[in-house]
């Protein structure tokens, strides 16, 4: 199922086949994704062809300062003497939310609730988002010019964070040869209810959890900032089951744990370059936790 997908986005995508996976698996879990990199790296390229490959329905949001609220949720219009919801780009499969820190306060914290709570409330009806609905989200770093960093507890509801790798020799020459294009690439679509059965059928052995559990007081007790939510926990052992599904296996492993937890912790450590979080992540907390 998943290795056509991934083979389908590597066409577009020069490179970055474990950032593909990585994606499947939050997609798969439920999670959110936010993509931060420089401008014209491929952020939002590399977003529409994971969604393109799913064979779902996508819209993006381009951010901007002006943005409103009621441009990305909708709006009631008066119609034939009566109240008509006009739908905004948020109701689809996947929401593509380009240059997120580019936009309004309003504008984030609108879209980021409708993404927690899966519904939009206008003048007090509340209307459902379409299911599945996942939100792929990209931003610039902070020294460039424009943007505005998002709280806490907003960054908290994304479930991974990455940037994308950089390209070899041999890469960038296959990448200006791409001609890039979304037109009739999807593959088959993913059976949702097949996915769910293959969560439900995952197993997980108490020492799973134990090792989570390690992992939040080890952070903890480092004294740094770093933010780690109940929410959080919770997306550790979720995006471990995706992972494991993405390989094909009915279990999760401490392993499983080990590759996805520095993409789970990127955007929750604020007092690090980007290039250093993942050695951090390995060498200060994921190490000093015995396995028995």
């Amino acid at each position: 199922m998943f290795e056509n997908i991934i083979s389908n986005t590597s066409k577009t995508i020069v490179g970055n086949v474990d950032k593909i996976k990585l994606t499947l698996a939050a997609i798969i879990s439920e999670g959110s994704i936010l993509i931060e990199d420089y401008p014209g790296s491929g952020k939002t390229t590399f977003a529409k062809a994971i969604t393109s490959s799913l064979g779902l329905n996508f819209k993006r949001i381009q951010f901007t300062s002006d943005l409103l609220p009621s441009d990305v949720l909708g709006y009631n219009i008066l119609s034939d003497d009566k109240l008509k919801f006009q739908k905004g780009p948020i109701f689809t499969n996947i929401v593509l939310a380009d240059e997120l820190n580019r936009g309004s306060p309003k504008a984030q914290s609108a879209f980021l609730e409708a993404m927690e709570e899966k519904n939009v409330t206008i003048d007090g009806e509340s209307y459902n988002l379409p299911e599945p609905f996942f939100v792929i989200a990209t931003q610039n770093p902070m020294d460039t010019s424009g943007t505005s960093s998002l709280p806490d507890s907003q960054l908290d509801r994304f479930m991974i964070s990455y940037s994308l790798s950089d390209l070899n020799q041999k890469e960038k020459i296959l990448m200006l040869k791409t001609n890039i294009s979304f037109s009739n690439s999807a593959t088959e679509a993913i059976n949702w209810s097949q996915i769910n059965d293959k969560k439900k059928a995952i197993t997980i052995k108490d020492e799973i959890y134990q090792y989570v559990v390690e992992i939040e007081q080890t952070i903890k007790a480092l004294e740094q900032n770093i933010y780690i939510s109940a929410r959080c926990m919770k997306q550790i052992v979720d995006l471990a089951k995706g992972w494991a599904i993405i390989h094909g296996k009915d279990y999760v492993s401490h392993q499983d744990i080990k590759d996805t937890m520095p993409y789970i912790l990127r955007h929750r450590m604020k007092f690090l370059n980007q290039k250093d979080k993942l050695s951090y992540v390995n060498k200060e907390i994921l190490e000093k936790i015995n396995i028995g």
